[in-house]
């Protein structure tokens, strides 16, 4: 597993954004989107040295639909606990947000075209590297596993829901997150493509 090091500092994170102009004709679904990222805030982090790749959490426990888990926080003991034999663990969400960039997006503010999946948009800073040279995964029907939150996408809800495309790209922001009382009903599904990005423990 090849890591990457995330230099320590102050970091501004959360929704802390004007409404970009694009969402301004959807502006009261756009705030139901922004009403679900993490809260502005300023954190201190020492440097940390994060997984350029994440990896199938299935990977790590298994078949999600044999798990024995009622909610993320047991999923994260879980995972941790999986991920401590390897001298890793979990990433925080303040880690993942800083990781990811700390920009709107991990590509920086631009809303691109279309929506983001497949070739419904000519746009592919997503699916590059970002400025650390971490490979995030750029789809909102994937999610990442922080130790509160899903973090970089909504499985899929705001494509599946029809949401236009400006509106679906906002699941792609670093801020935005998808917690336990929004997937407890979809459990199984949900993690079929949940990813882990591990942190090495120092």
């Amino acid at each position: 597993m090849d890591f990457v090091t995330i230099p320590g500092s102050d970091f501004e994170l959360g929704w802390r954004f004007a409404l970009p102009d694009p969402l301004s004709a959807n502006a009261t679904v756009a705030e139901a989107y922004v009403a679900r990222c993490s809260p502005k805030r300023r954190v201190s982090l020492a440097s940390f040295d994060i997984a350029r790749e994440a990896v199938r959490l299935s990977e790590l426990v298994g078949d999600p639909y044999e798990l024995d888990v009622l909610d993320l926080l047991e999923l994260c003991e879980l995972v941790d606990a999986r991920l401590a034999e390897r001298s890793l663990r979990l990433a925080s969400e303040d880690e993942l947000e800083v990781a990811a960039g700390g920009t709107l997006f991990p590509w920086g503010e631009q809303i691109p075209d279309g929506i983001p999946y497949g070739r419904e948009t000519a746009f592919v800073g997503h699916q590059q590297p970002n400025a650390f040279g971490l490979h995030l995964l750029g789809d909102p029907y994937k999610t990442e596993l922080a130790r509160t939150a899903l973090k970089f996408g909504d499985g899929g809800t705001s494509i599946c829901g029809g949401d236009s495309g400006p509106l679906a790209w906002l699941a792609l922001s670093t801020c935005f997150r998808w917690m336990d009382r929004d997937i407890a009903e979809c459990f199984p599904e949900t993690l079929e493509e949940t990813f882990v990005r591990p942190v090495r423990v120092r």
